[in-house]
């Protein structure tokens, strides 16, 4: 394979591949294990039992490893087996062969019957600096070993070097914190039904704390490999409306929305070509919404739903799967064999190491899961507790709930109420402080990091080591950012009690007005970065406190404080239009506007300024001029120079498409002179379509240099997108396909960096042009395709606004149909459907 020919043996797909090796029946339940953590991520688990059985056993391995990113090596106690021939086993070839790859190394610990050549194998690993190498006990150990280092690794090695990647979406499937345990029938059923191509919905029902979610995760895990697209996760807690269920979906999806088109048809435009398994958690207080269910469903044949709610949609062609509680031990059977006494065991263990199920304590526990009717969460709970009591004090405490609780219905179903009493338990076992800061956490509306906990934190407290015994007593739980970042969650039911105790004190107010004075220094530091070369970061980072942002926001409405809603919104604004999030922002905007008694002078010309650009962007170019007309006055009146720069850029376009050139050119040199260094590159590329549109195609060239030149000194992506973008188009037009194509791949790249799916879909449309009018109509087919996968029409929407339209010189569809013939065009066309955006930047990018 070393003169470049396609090898013979091909990987399953072509996403990023981890290769797993190992030992295939000693270490059966940890490749399991490692195959779900790659999955989660999003990845390909490459193993050699996947296929190519008519060939060799090396030749395999061989073939699969050259086409690999990454090596992950799990070893026990095996060496594994020596073909004839060989010197080593396939085990240590393995290893050998992946030296230029990552290495993630594992070994299983304790091992009192290692082969010594296995032995020797290992002191050689842990010798070399390359290798990342880790012990462990447990399959899942190994599983959140692994996911956690891959995670590290892709966001440090792969999105930073090779051929343009995307950067990490939202909605991927969250880490599971806890083991599933005795579901593994439940596991059979599920994936039998969500593999099923006659069923396009499963939903999972049960009470509170039963463990759907749990459960759909697992699920999700795996059937992964048979979805294409894998697997997106929406969480719905936190939507209070059945309104807002389209628009909830389309951002977990990480769907741009722009309120110009209704959000269900962006949403059906974005999956109308997806094979992917779309997890919808929490739907029980949504159900008037599950009509959206089925519209999405009906125009997206290749999504499967997996919902969890307390109630079935009632849809039709739904599948409804009722999640029981875990049975207690069976009277005649060894209690340590059931799933609930598992559970205990292995969440008491987790808290207490020296935790042991014993003859003297097995009553106790069995007696503990009885009162607690089975109940997953409750179980997880009650075992956390061992740290400080035994079993025995355990029941002793559940003897009596009522005199634990501090309020709530006691109407509620058995199973709720069960529920409630064992977190209820759980919080009278806090001391003064730690009962007094999961009060207070209370206030967040999603995750938070520790800095988020100081700051709310009371005052002279050290919030790091309350945490920590919270998380101990499984009321918080702890994880890591792909950037390792540590982040803090609770359960929507614990965050539920919590949120209920703060709003029946008196220190509500302040935390919450802590809270939201947080986040706007979050936002205001995160607002000279957002276009810049490290706007990825800044932008995935709002993105994951984008509930925490809405909560602040709403405080500072409620609280009669527009002016600082509005410092939040405007410091923020790049986040909002670049991720997609234009009709969220628009309705702030609104509510900002409709208290302009509230606002002085320049407050109301931004106000009115933000509105303008988010019309702008949206496609509403009526709304947007008269918006940004408005403004001005208030802008220039206080000195708002970036502010006037601003609206004059979208009103000096709006000229232009006129006729009106000489006020074009006026508002434009103004927009030049008044606004920031971005500001300028931005000027340049309007005037350079300007240029294009009388015919001066040497000066709207010279004019895009300057473009280009300006955003690479300001380090400003958006602005270099366009300039790109334009001298492609101006290039074209001058008959230079070679110059357009090179300046559409250097958008394409900062596109792929940034996560802008706008973009990337504008970008290979375009190079799709260029290809058709070069002769490679297979390929230009497939990126018109992949293209056409992504738009949608609020993507089409924000980048029109800054964009010319594209001058075509390749033949159309029908053209291309009949060049290619009508089969080979179809063939390339679904092929293209199917590429997604990392294929298809890399068939793009080809040479």
């Amino acid at each position: 394979m070393g003169d470049g020919a396609q090898p013979g043996i091909l990987t399953p797909d072509q996403r990023v591949r981890v290769f797993i090796s190992s030992t295939l029946h000693e270490m059966a339940a940890e490749r399991r294990a490692v195959r779900q953590a790659v999955g989660r991520l999003g990845q390909l688990p490459v193993m050699f039992e996947q296929g190519a059985r008519p060939h060799p056993p090396h030749a395999v391995y061989r073939a699969y490893l050259e086409q690999s990113g990454i090596f992950v090596g799990v070893y026990g106690d095996s060496y594994g087996w020596t073909a004839p021939g060989m010197d080593v086993s396939g085990l240590e070839d393995e290893l050998r062969l992946a030296t230029p790859l990552p290495r993630l190394i594992y070994v299983k610990e304790p091992a009192d019957r290692r082969d010594h050549r296995l032995a020797t194998m290992l002191d050689g690993i842990r010798r070399d600096a390359s290798v990342s190498y880790h012990r462990f006990r447990t399959p899942a150990e190994l599983r959140d070993q692994v996911e956690q280092d891959l995670a590290l690794l892709l966001s440090e090695r792969f999105h930073q070097t090779g051929p343009p990647r995307l950067a990490p979406t939202t909605g991927l499937l969250p880490a599971a914190r806890t083991p599933l345990i005795g579901r593994e029938h439940d596991l059979v059923a599920l994936a039998a039904m969500l593999t099923d191509a006659a069923v396009p919905l499963v939903t999972l029902i049960g009470s509170g704390g039963i463990g759907k979610t749990r459960l759909a995760m697992a699920a999700a895990q795996e059937v992964v490999d048979r979805f294409p697209d894998g697997v997106r996760f929406v969480d719905l807690s936190r939507v209070v409306s059945p309104d807002l269920v389209a628009e909830a979906l389309a951002q977990g999806l990480g769907v741009r929305t722009s309120g110009a088109v209704p959000t269900g048809t962006d949403l059906a435009s974005w999956l109308r070509t997806k094979r992917l398994l779309l997890v919808i958690d929490n739907f029980e207080q949504l159900t008037d919404a599950a009509p959206v269910i089925g519209e999405t469903l009906r125009a997206a044949p290749g999504v499967t739903a997996l919902v969890t709610s307390r109630a079935p949609l009632r849809l039709t062609d739904e599948r409804v799967y009722p999640v029981p509680p875990l049975a207690p031990p069976d009277s005649g059977g060894p209690a340590a064999a059931s799933p609930a006494v598992r559970l205990f065991v292995s969440a008491a263990t987790a808290a207490a190491p020296d935790f042991r199920l014993t003859p003297d304590n097995t009553g106790a526990v069995v007696e503990i899961i009885r009162r607690l009717d089975g109940l997953p969460l409750a179980i997880l709970l009650a075992a956390a507790r061992v740290r400080l009591l035994s079993p025995a004090a355990i029941v002793a405490h559940l003897a009596d709930p009522l005199r634990l609780l501090t309020g709530g219905a006691r109407d509620l179903p058995d199973r709720q109420r069960t529920l409630r009493d064992t977190i209820a338990w759980s919080y009278q076992l806090l001391n003064p402080g730690e009962r007094a800061l999961l009060d207070r956490l209370g206030v967040f509306a999603g995750g938070w990091d520790l800095d988020a906990a100081e700051a709310v934190v009371l005052p002279d407290h050290d919030p790091l080591p309350i945490l920590e015994a919270l998380v101990e007593s499984a009321l918080v739980q702890r994880t890591t950012e792909p950037d390792g970042r540590g982040r803090f969650t609770m359960l929507e039911t614990v965050r539920h009690y919590a949120r209920m105790r703060l709003q029946d004190s008196r220190e509500q107010p302040p935390v919450r007005a802590a809270h939201a004075a947080h986040y706007l220094s979050l936002a205001q530091a995160a607002e000279p970065h957002l276009n810049r070369a490290d706007g990825p970061t800044w932008l995935r980072r709002l993105e994951l406190e984008r509930e925490n942002i809405h909560a602040a926001l709403n405080w500072f409405l409620e609280e009669d404080d527009p002016a600082q809603a509005l410092r939040l919104l405007w410091a923020s604004w790049a986040f909002w239009w670049r991720r997609g999030h234009i009709e969220e922002a628009s309705r702030y905007v609104a509510r900002i506007r409709d208290r302009g008694e509230l606002l002085d002078g320049p407050e109301t010309g931004r106000a009115l300024l933000g509105s303008g650009v988010l019309t702008f962007v949206s496609g509403q170019y009526q709304q947007a001029e008269n918006y940004l007309l408005r403004a001005l006055p208030f802008l220039r009146a206080g000195g708002d120079d970036p502010g006037v720069s601003l609206a004059l850029g979208p009103l000096g376009q709006f000229a232009a498409l006129r006729g009106e050139a000489a006020r074009a050119q006026t508002y434009l040199d103004e927009a030049r002179d008044k606004g920031e260094e971005w500001q300028t590159s931005l000027y340049h590329s309007r005037v350079a379509r300007v240029r294009m549109a009388n015919g001066d195609y040497d000066e709207a060239l010279a004019h895009l240099r300057h473009a280009v030149d300006v955003s690479r000194g300001a380090q400003d992506q958006f602005v270099a997108l366009v300039a790109h973008y334009t001298w492609a188009a101006c290039s074209v037009a001058v008959d230079e396909p070679a110059d357009a194509r090179h300046h559409l791949i250097e958008g394409l790249s900062l596109a792929a960096v940034s996560g802008d799916e706008a973009a990337i879909a504008q970008f290979l449309a375009a190079l799709a042009d260029v290809d058709a009018s070069g002769g490679d109509l297979e390929r230009a087919v497939q990126l018109a395709a992949a293209a056409q996968a992504l738009r949608t029409p609020s993507n089409e929407m924000w980048m029109r606004a800054f964009v010319a339209p594209w001058p075509a010189t390749g033949p159309d569809r029908d053209e291309a149909r009949s060049r290619l013939g009508a089969d080979a065009y179809d063939r390339a066309w679904q092929a293209g459907e199917h590429l997604g955006i990392e294929r298809a930047i890399t068939a793009a990018t080809a040479s």
